[in-house]
């Protein structure tokens, strides 16, 4: 009870200080759209004019995924087609994503924890830069969140807890169709604690069955307008032949200039292609796959840079660098926390009881692999940012409990 008081205590505090970081970066920054976001603008226009998921030129497409544009065409159509509409959206997305990742944490380890996962994520820079910015990263992360909590807040009572979360993992696949799996790994790991098989089955069906009614009428717009099946979007097979190619840096990269009868024949073309090199050079493969990992974890810098033009709209161009520092100073230091924690779960509980206990370990590979094999950088790793806040947060609360009982001794 006292701990459930200390946590409603903070808890709106928190809140209101994420709230205020966001507003005052909104208030600074103007949003002037660069690189991906160029194209969200574009498509959101689009469906908001009513002309459907099209590029500027009219011909339509399902190369990224719909999920933002869409979000963004909505709010178009309702507020006008300015960025500031965007930028005011994702305030409220940051607060969200803060409260989730809170409750979240209480469920999983104690209300101090939580209130320190929350202000971690209130006060992280990347996450407040963003809110200038067109992307599908905060999206994702609410959309995750939010799944996993419905998961876990309603485990007495399956249907529900699968209904829910699936709802939004089925949300955060439209964003990135990566989150596919997200339901199918935390039934793996519910089967892994308990050998239940019929909830295995009944669960597994339920998560099927849904997630066919909520994506089957984009696939059926997707066959309709591609005449061959496509679940969601058709940039899965460029995205691996970026990381894996003769060129490749390991990172994002243009797509060279080759003509294509429709997406669906540029997807299969580009993910043989990539498959194709990854049989002929594996060592490469592996090498590469190292330097991916790197990539992944060594900087933070992407708030930044995709906020650049707008801060120098401010004239401030000499906070730039010192910006991006402390950008990846907040990360890597978290990073550090986080392998901390990971050591004291295992000391505690054993590896095995530490791996199935939360999704924590299975989600951390499941996207740190995923990157390793596709393309990776710096915003490749936001879907772990929630993670990594949850984690430190468990360092932070070790160590204040450590320094509490010297104190008593």
């Amino acid at each position: 009870m006292k701990q459930d008081t200390l946590l409603t205590k903070h808890l709106v505090y928190i809140l209101i200080l994420a709230a205020i970081l966001r507003i005052v970066w909104m208030l600074w920054i103007p949003v002037v759209p660069v690189s991906d976001s160029v194209m969200y603008h574009e498509f959101a226009k689009s469906i908001s004019e009513g002309k459907g998921y099209a590029y500027p030129a009219g011909n339509l497409t399902a190369y990224w995924p719909v999920g933002t544009p869409a979000i963004y065409g909505s709010l178009y159509a309702l507020f006008g087609q300015h960025y500031e509409v965007i930028a005011i959206f994702n305030v409220f997305v940051g607060i969200l994503t803060t409260l989730f990742i809170i409750l979240l944490a209480q469920q999983w380890f104690s209300a101090r924890t939580a209130a320190i996962a929350g202000l971690i994520y209130a006060l992280w820079p990347s996450q407040i830069h963003y809110t200038t910015i067109l992307a599908s990263e905060l999206l994702f992360n609410l959309f995750m969140i939010i799944g996993l909590f419905c998961w876990y807040r309603f485990q007495n009572k399956p249907v529900l807890s699968v209904l829910t979360a699936t709802l939004f993992f089925v949300c955060a696949a439209y964003v990135r169709p990566i989150a596919l799996l997200l339901p199918f790994i935390l039934l793996a790991l519910h089967f892994l604690n308990h050998a239940d098989w019929k909830r295995l089955f009944t669960s597994s069906m339920l998560v099927a069955i849904t997630m066919a009614v909520l994506i089957s009428p984009w696939a059926v717009r997707n066959y309709h307008l591609f005449g061959e099946p496509v679940l969601i979007s058709t940039n899965g097979g460029p995205v691996l032949w970026m990381g894996n190619n003769p060129a490749s840096s390991g990172e994002y990269m243009p797509l060279p200039d080759i003509h294509f009868d429709s997406e669906v024949e540029r997807a299969n073309y580009f993910k043989e292609k990539a498959l194709e090199h990854i049989k002929q050079e594996p060592m490469l493969f592996l090498k590469r796959a190292g330097k991916r990992f790197v990539d992944y974890f060594r900087s933070e810098n992407i708030g930044v840079n995709w906020n650049i033009e707008g801060i120098k709209q401010k004239g401030a161009e000499s906070l730039v660098l010192p910006m991006k520092l402390l950008s990846t100073i907040y990360w890597l230091s978290l990073v550090g926390l986080s392998v901390y924690a990971i050591g004291n779960l295992i000391k505690k509980n054993g590896f095995w009881q530490a791996s199935i206990s939360t999704p924590i370990f299975a989600l951390l590979g499941y996207f740190i692999v995923l990157h390793i094999i596709i393309a990776s950088g710096d915003r490749y790793h936001f879907p772990i940012i929630p993670l990594i806040a949850l984690l430190s947060a468990t360092s932070i609360q070790a160590a204040y409990e450590k320094l509490k009982e010297r104190k008593q001794t």
